[in-house]
């Protein structure tokens, strides 16, 4: 990787200091950044996806609509012979409940929708930027149980090449989860439907919450791809309109140890830091182990990403400042409703892309109104503690 090494059991980092770099290239930037924030290359924003389509936007509101209500079971009448078949393969790693609480929202709405199913899950333990043994694996045993819908998420542009060959085929039809940013190259061969929560939006929040505190930061990204494009990037993009620029960026997988490793060496190369900024619940829990260690908590600004239960504890804890929070079972809502629609000849009325509600969430919140927030998140998968 050009321009980068790694650190010995830590992460990469620029060769060259990212101050002496962005200054260089800070007005190139600022005039080449779209209003839209449409900066990723490869990838539609969901803004300017709905503004070349805005057609979507209708089925987005009465899809969300759906999402947000009670369920609405098919018709005693309907009948289909069998029952659908649906594979999930998710990451196994990462210290957020978000994937365990989505699937069991999905199942949990799909009974409330009668929807008779089989479900064929798979965990992906290796966390690699690349497509590895496990994950060919994973996909030609999915694939043996053949099913209908097929559900995963996409962690670097090498995945991509997995999903050009599995779009196209007829038949399992692909369910993208965690990416609501369409790609250009599946213009004319797409998905049935990308699901989870806006990164640009959800980070466009973080960034509006902390560019007021004013001072260096650093990013903490994971390896270079989806998550550091959409969350990392978007972060500094919207920090240079405003002239403030990153003093380093790391990147350190979706690791905790890495996390607070990237940390520690930013804590001790930039003595004036005051704010880290996290683009994963586990690098968020690996920054917070750094700033303990070194008790100056109080002194730098550190978000989380996502608001599930291992960030909700850290927060009552005083270990993040701040959070966006999703409401975390619209997604599994959403692609069971998808799926509900589809089986009944409607699926031409389901948006292409779904983004769930979020919510800012910091430690001046009022307890009682988090408590209100997480009952919503939470609706199906169960409130912090409760889940099994």
């Amino acid at each position: 990787m050009a321009g980068y090494h790694r650190d010995k059991d830590c992460c990469f980092r620029p060769l060259l200091s990212a101050v002496w770099i962005l200054s260089m290239l800070l007005p190139l930037l600022l005039l080449a950044l779209p209003a839209s924030a449409d900066h990723v290359s490869g990838y539609w924003t969901m803004e300017a996806f709905m503004e070349k389509h805005p057609e979507q936007k209708d089925k987005n509101i009465f899809f969300s609509k759906r999402v947000e209500s009670t369920a609405i079971p098919l018709p005693q009448s309907f009948h289909i012979p069998e029952p659908v078949r649906i594979g999930i393969i998710y990451p196994g790693f990462e210290a957020s409940d978000y994937w365990k609480r989505n699937i069991r929202a999905f199942t949990l709405r799909l009974q409330e929708l009668k929807v008779p199913y089989i479900v064929h899950v798979r965990l992906r333990y290796g966390n690699r930027a690349f497509v590895s043994q496990e994950d060919m694996h994973l996909i030609r045993d999915m694939l043996q149980t053949e099913p209908d819908y097929l559900i995963l998420t996409l962690s670097s542009p090498e995945h991509q090449k997995i999903l050009d060959r599995l779009l196209a085929r007829s038949k399992p039809k692909i369910i993208l989860q965690n990416i609501t940013t369409p790609l250009h190259r599946w213009d004319t061969s797409r998905p049935f439907l990308y699901v989870g929560f806006d990164h640009v939006e959800g980070t466009r929040m973080l960034a509006e919450y902390g560019r007021h505190t004013h001072g260096s930061y650093v990013v903490l990204n994971p390896d270079e791809g989806y998550l550091s494009a959409l969350r990392g990037d978007t972060y500094i993009h919207f920090h240079l309109r405003h002239g403030l620029e990153p003093v380093e960026i790391f990147f350190t997988g979706i690791s905790r140890k890495k996390a607070r490793l990237a940390s520690l060496e930013a804590i001790n190369r930039h003595p004036d830091l005051k704010k880290i900024y996290a683009t994963t619940t586990d690098i968020a829990l690996g920054a917070a182990d750094a700033l303990g260690e070194k008790g100056i908590k109080d002194q730098i600004l550190l978000n989380g990403w996502g608001g599930g239960q291992a960030e909700l504890d850290a927060l009552k804890k005083g270990l993040l400042d701040v959070t966006v929070m999703r409401i975390n079972d619209d997604s599994g809502v959403a692609m069971a409703e998808a799926i509900a629609m589809d089986i009944q000849g409607q699926g031409h009325y389901v948006p292409l892309i779904y983004s769930g509600r979020m919510q800012l969430v910091d430690t001046a919140m009022a307890q009682e109104t988090l408590n209100e927030i997480s009952r919503q998140a939470f609706r199906y998968s169960g409130l912090p503690g409760e889940l099994p």
